[in-house]
């Protein structure tokens, strides 16, 4: 997991591609579930209010370094389950975003609930995953994934947690071949630096090309729903 985020860290082509994506649909006051090293955390920060919740004591140090100098940003050494009591009665945002991180939640249903309560009325969820349940191979075993998701079960459980799903999409069609090759053909354990890196400076070409013609399947899923 750490070496992950350290390679997405140095990604700014792509952290910046899932920015876009969300950025229609972020409110004033957000709350970014598993922030960690901040990968996603810079972009949001023209936001009225904006609250991390991240576990790993050294991704929070970090954090930290950056709330420091950005007094919208507030910092909480923490998970998913923080969001339960006494949050659900006394916080209500616009916004609950989690990218790449539901996945690593052996729960993810009862996440969902949680993210439900700490939203206002038309308050939205913004979650963006891994995709394509035949490409979970090695380097999921490795970053300590649980799952990757379906369109269709993530909007299932959408549903049960109470939720209308606004959109829900594939993105990044290239990337689901590549994982799948890496991951279950060669079984891979880890993400390849320089692959990372090629496939960030494509950014902009695939991005282009998905913004003209959505994918049928990509190596990730987008998904915004708003609370019933």
């Amino acid at each position: 997991m750490d070496l992950s985020l350290d390679l997405l860290r140095d990604t700014y082509n792509y952290n910046h591609w899932i920015y876009s994506l969300i950025r229609p649909y972020l409110g004033d006051t957000l709350i970014e579930v598993g922030s960690g090293q901040g990968n996603i955390t810079r972009f949001l920060l023209c936001h009225k209010e904006v609250v991390c919740l991240e576990p790993n004591k050294e991704y929070k140090r970090r954090l930290d370094s950056l709330a420091a100098v950005h007094l919208n940003l507030r910092v909480i050494e923490a998970g998913d389950e923080a969001l339960d009591g006494k949050w659900a009665l006394d916080n209500h945002f616009d916004t609950v975003v989690c990218l790449n991180v539901l996945e690593h939640i052996e729960d993810d249903l009862q996440a969902m609930k949680r993210f439900r309560g700490v939203l206002g009325n038309g308050g939205r969820v913004l979650l963006y995953v891994p995709a394509c349940p035949w490409a979970f191979g090695e380097i999921d075993r490795n970053l300590g994934h649980y799952r990757r998701y379906s369109k269709r079960g993530l909007v299932k459980m959408a549903g049960t947690a109470g939720f209308s799903v606004i959109k829900c999409h594939a993105v990044n069609f290239l990337g689901a071949f590549g994982w799948w090759w890496a991951s279950r053909v060669k079984r891979e354990t880890h993400i390849d630096r320089k692959k990372a890196a090629m496939v960030d400076r494509a950014v902009p070409i695939i991005s282009a090309v998905e913004k003209i013609a959505r994918p049928l399947i990509g190596q990730s899923i987008l998904l915004v729903a708003e609370k019933k």
